[in-house]
């Protein structure tokens, strides 16, 4: 069954190539600094929603399929990282794609210094605008995501959770921290990493 969800999204992903502001633009010489850094944080944030567009389908369909919220606990568990792997695949060798969180689930998406800093910033301003670094070797496009409905099904009060969830939830990954979120808060950012 997991097999058959990766499938169609894998066939998805070819779809989902690196085709927002090609790295010859951005950097051109002959544009200013300013634009420069607008080019490259449009180019990560499509690169964001890119991955959000391979991951999504399968995670709403099983949602839709089991609104529990186990089966969608399921599909992040077996297909979110290689979903993430493929799509880096078809990205530019300068470019990589990742999600983090203050909260995380999985201990692969674990923050490092920097995120947890620009986290707690974007926390800090109540502002969910994309936000663009500037690191020695790099540059990081921060894209936050807020708590939808669906998401709360396996993120949301543990109270109300359902058993058979929280149950797969411990198995899966036993130092959670990715639960007791409410509607619309911040939930953790996508980070496009795009070499200089």
């Amino acid at each position: 069954m997991q097999r058959l969800m990766i499938l169609p999204i894998t066939f998805m992903l070819a779809a989902c190539t690196d085709t927002c502001i090609p790295k010859k633009e951005i950097n051109n010489s002959t544009i200013n600094a300013s634009d420069k850094l607008e080019a490259i944080k449009a180019r990560g944030v499509s690169q964001a929603d890119g991955l959000m567009s391979a991951i999504k389908p399968a995670l709403m369909q099983s949602l839709q399929a089991d609104p529990t919220g186990e089966s969608g606990m399921m599909v992040c568990a077996n297909a979110a990282m290689p979903l993430t792997d493929n799509y880096n695949a078809q990205l530019s060798a300068d470019s990589k794609v990742r999600r983090t969180a203050l909260k995380y689930r999985n201990p692969t998406n674990k923050p490092d210094t920097k995120d947890i800093e620009v986290m707690n910033n974007i926390i800090a301003s109540k502002n969910l605008a994309p936000v663009i670094v500037e690191m020695n070797d790099s540059y990081r496009v921060y894209k936050p995501l807020s708590m939808t409905q669906p998401c709360l099904a396996c993120h949301g009060d543990l109270k109300t959770m359902n058993k058979q969830t929280k149950e797969k939830i411990k198995e899966y990954y036993p130092k959670d921290l990715a639960a007791g979120f409410k509607l619309g808060e911040f939930r953790g950012v996508i980070v496009s990493e795009i070499k200089k």
